[in-house]
C-alpha cells in the first residue's frame, strides 16, 4: 500500500479544539497530500525519478501543534554512501518553509529495512526502463 492510500497517523495530545486547530492549520489529509506533493519534486541528482516514486518515503506522521503541524518522516537513501543523502534531507526537513500549516519537519533516516527496486512506484519503474 502506498502512502497515499495509508491513513494518516496524527498524535493530538498538545491540542484540546482539534476541530479549531484544522480550521486555522487544515485538516491532516490536506497536509499529508501537500507534503507528498513537495517530496515528489525532490530529486536524487543521479537518478531522473524523485524520492517518493523511489519508494525513498517509508511513512509520514503528524503531531498537532499550537503553531501547526510537526511532520515526521521515515526515510532512506538508496545506499548508506549515497553521496548526496545529506542535502536530500536538508531538503525534506525544509518543507516546513513550503508548506501552510507544517511548522516543522523531523526526518528519521533509517536503513532497516534496506531500499531495493521493490519499492519503486511503476511510474518510476517505467521511467528507467525496468518495465
Amino acid at each position: 500500500m502506498n502512502l497515499e492510500e495509508k491513513e494518516i497517523e496524527v498524535d493530538n495530545d498538545a491540542i484540546e479544539d482539534i476541530e479549531d486547530h484544522n480550521k486555522k492549520y487544515g485538516d491532516p489529509e490536506h497536509i499529508k497530500k501537500e507534503i507528498i506533493k513537495y517530496l515528489k519534486t525532490i530529486y536524487d541528482p543521479e537518478i531522473p525519478v524523485n524520492i517518493y516514486d523511489l519508494g525513498l518515503i517509508y511513512d509520514i506522521k503528524l503531531q498537532r501543534r499550537p503553531d501547526g503541524y510537526k511532520a515526521i518522516i521515515t526515510m532512506t537513501l538508496t545506499s548508506v554512501v549515497c553521496p548526496v543523502g545529506e542535502s536530500i534531507v536538508d531538503m525534506v526537513k525544509n518543507l516546513a518553509n513550503k508548506i501552510d500549516g507544517l511548522a516543522e519537519v523531523e526526518v528519521n533516516l533509517v536503513f532497516d529495512p534496506p531500499w531495493n527496486k521493490s519499492k519503486m512506484s511503476d511510474e518510476a519503474k517505467l521511467v528507467l526502463g525496468m518495465m
